[in-house]
C-alpha cells in the first residue's frame, strides 16, 4: 500500500513538473521580448513608382522567419536622407535593422553618407573593400574608375562585409541592442551576400527561438466554409502554433505556424496537429509547403501510370503551361489543343455543328465532346476540356462572363460541371485552370 503511494506521489510530481515546464514556455512564447525582431527597410524611388518590383523584402521576410527572427514589418522608401533617417528612427526598437539599395556609385546612391551622419562617424578608405572592387573588375575584363574607387569609403564606424558578387560593399554597425545592416539592392547581390554571409554572422550573435511552418494546399472548397469545418481543431491547437488563411485562385492555402525553444517538440506537435487536420478535411488536400495543384496532378497520374491531355478554350492553354512547368511532365502529359475557334472544336476536336447551333459552344455537350474529342485524337486516359465566357465580351443573357464549363473524361465516362468564376477576365482563366485541374486530380 505504502508503496502504491509512492508511486501515487511520483506520478504527480511529474505531472506538476511538466505541467509547469509547459506553461512556463507558453508564457515564454508569448512575451515579446522573447523573440529576436527584425524590420526590412527597402531604399529606392524606383520601388515607389512601381517601375521595379520589390521581391527583396518578400526574400528577406522569408529567410529571416524560418531562420527564428520574427519580421515586425518592411518599409519602402525614397532615395531622400530624410526618408532614411526617419525609418532608421522608426526600426531602432528591434533587434536586427536590414537596409537594401542606395549603395552604388552615382550621385543619388547616398545610403553611406547618410549612415555615416546617422552613426556620428565618417567615410574612410577600405582596403579589403577596394581589393575585393579590384578582383570583380579585373576578372569582368574593365578597368576601374574613380568613381567605383569611391565605393571603397565605408563609414569607420561599421564592419565591413565583403561582397563578392558586386562592387557595393556591405556594412554592419551596432547601436544599444540593435544591429544595423546595409546591403546592395541588387537582388542576386543582396541574396548571396545575405545567404553566406550575414545570415550566419546574425545567427552568431542572436539566441534565435526556433520557427517551423506547414502549409496544407487546400481546393474544392471556399475560405469560410473551410473555417467551418475546422473550427473545433482550430479552437483546440496549443498556445504556441497560430493558423493562418491565405485564400488565391481557386485555392486555400493553410499554413500553421509557431515558435518553441524546443525545436523537436515543435515539430512533432505540428506533425500532430497536421494528422488532425487531414483527418478531418483529407478530401481537399492536395499537397503541401505549396505544392502547385499541377504537381499533384503529375504524381497522381505517374502512380497509376495513366496519361492526360486537355482542349481549351476560354483557358487559352494555361493549363498545359501549369502542367508543363513541372519538369517530368512528360511522362503523363501528352498535349493540348487550344481550340479557341469554333471551326477548331469541329474539325479537330469533332464536336458536333449542330450541337454548336443548339447549345451554343459554351454548354454542357460542347465541353464533354471537347473532353472525348482530344482524348481520342491523343490517345490518352484522362483528358480535360475548358470552354466559357472570359469577358469583358461575349455574354449572352444565359452564360454571363465566367460562365465556365469544365469537362473531363475517362475510362470510366466523361464528368462536367458548369461554374461562374466572375467578372475579370484574368481571374476566370486562372480559376477555371486550377478547377479543371482538381476535377482531373479527382477523376483518377
Amino acid at each position: 500500500m505504502l508503496k502504491n503511494v509512492k508511486i501515487e506521489k511520483h506520478k504527480i510530481l511529474m505531472f506538476n513538473f511538466v505541467t509547469f515546464y509547459y506553461r512556463k514556455s507558453i508564457k515564454y512564447m508569448k512575451r515579446d521580448n522573447d523573440f529576436v525582431k527584425a524590420k526590412i527597410i527597402s531604399i529606392g524611388d524606383e520601388l515607389l513608382i512601381g517601375q521595379v518590383v520589390n521581391t527583396n523584402a518578400s526574400w528577406l521576410g522569408n529567410k529571416l522567419t524560418t531562420n527564428g527572427i520574427e519580421v515586425i514589418s518592411t518599409l519602402t522608401i525614397g532615395d531622400g536622407e530624410k526618408d532614411i533617417v526617419d525609418a532608421l528612427d522608426a526600426c531602432s526598437d528591434v533587434e536586427i535593422i536590414v537596409m537594401t539599395g542606395g549603395l552604388g556609385p552615382t550621385a543619388d546612391d547616398i545610403t553611406k553618407p547618410t549612415l555615416c551622419r546617422y552613426f556620428n562617424t565618417e567615410l574612410e578608405f577600405c582596403q579589403d573593400a577596394y581589393d575585393n572592387i579590384m578582383s570583380i573588375f579585373t576578372l569582368r575584363g574593365y578597368q576601374m574608375s574613380e568613381r567605383n574607387k569611391g565605393q571603397a569609403y565605408i563609414p569607420k564606424a561599421c564592419r565591413y562585409i565583403p561582397n563578392r558578387y558586386g562592387t557595393a560593399p556591405c556594412m554592419w554597425f551596432e547601436k544599444g541592442r540593435s544591429v544595423y545592416i546595409s546591403m546592395p539592392g541588387v537582388p542576386f547581390e543582396m541574396k548571396n551576400v545575405f545567404e553566406q554571409e550575414i545570415l550566419p554572422m546574425l545567427l552568431s550573435h542572436f539566441k534565435v527561438t526556433p520557427y517551423i511552418n506547414k502549409v496544407v494546399m487546400t481546393t474544392g472548397v471556399g475560405e469560410s466554409f473551410l473555417a467551418d469545418k475546422i473550427k473545433d481543431w482550430e479552437d483546440a491547437l496549443p498556445e504556441f502554433l497560430s493558423l493562418a488563411y491565405l485564400p488565391q485562385h481557386g485555392m486555400v492555402r493553410l499554413r500553421l505556424e509557431g515558435r518553441h525553444p524546443n525545436r523537436d517538440f515543435l515539430q512533432k506537435t505540428i506533425d500532430n496537429e497536421i494528422d488532425k487536420l487531414t483527418k478531418i478535411i483529407g478530401e481537399h488536400i492536395f499537397g503541401y509547403d505549396d505544392t502547385p495543384i499541377a504537381e499533384a496532378v503529375l504524381n497522381k497520374l505517374k502512380a497509376a501510370g495513366a496519361t492526360l491531355s486537355s482542349a481549351e478554350s476560354c483557358t487559352g492553354g494555361t493549363i498545359a503551361k501549369m502542367i508543363t512547368e513541372i519538369p517530368g511532365s512528360s511522362e503523363a502529359f501528352k498535349g493540348t489543343v487550344v481550340s479557341y475557334a469554333t471551326s477548331v472544336k469541329e474539325e479537330v476536336l469533332g464536336v458536333s455543328h449542330e450541337d454548336v447551333m443548339r447549345y451554343t459552344v459554351v454548354s454542357r455537350q460542347v465541353a464533354e465532346q471537347m473532353a472525348t474529342g482530344v482524348r481520342a485524337l491523343l490517345k490518352t486516359d484522362y483528358a480535360v476540356a475548358t470552354t466559357g465566357v472570359a469577358g469583358p465580351g461575349g455574354a449572352t443573357e444565359e452564360n454571363p462572363v465566367g460562365t465556365v464549363w469544365i469537362a473531363v473524361a475517362g475510362p470510366d465516362g466523361v464528368i462536367s460541371k458548369k461554374y461562374n468564376f466572375g467578372k475579370d477576365r484574368g481571374n476566370n482563366i486562372e480559376r477555371a485552370a486550377i478547377t479543371a485541374l482538381e476535377m482531373v486530380r479527382n477523376s483518377i
